[in-house]
């Protein structure tokens, strides 16, 4: 359980490390809230995948990586995770 706390004229709700860690949120992380069904509902703006790519190309061009070698890693992934047998012939 988690409690609320007035933070000037807002209410803010710490969010406990070990959702914060299984999200991969961070401090910078835009984040979408809204009410369903009566419960307050928070996600990343983004998508976890969004991000992770978007950090990989980062990492990727500091590397001196293309943006098609990227783009070819991610598809590779990609198509290991839809068990499609091409991408197991990368290897």
């Amino acid at each position: 359980m988690v409690k609320a706390r007035r933070v000037g004229n807002s209410i803010t709700v710490t969010i406990p490390k070990e959702i914060v860690s299984e999200l991969d949120i961070t401090e910078d992380t835009d984040m979408n809230l809204f009410v369903r069904e009566g419960a307050v509902v928070m996600e990343p703006a983004v998508s976890r995948w969004d991000r992770l790519v978007e950090r990989v190309r980062h990492q990727a061009a500091e590397r001196g990586l293309t943006e098609a070698d990227v783009d070819r890693a991610v598809a590779e992934i990609r198509g290991r995770a839809r068990g499609d047998e091409r991408a197991k012939d990368v290897d």
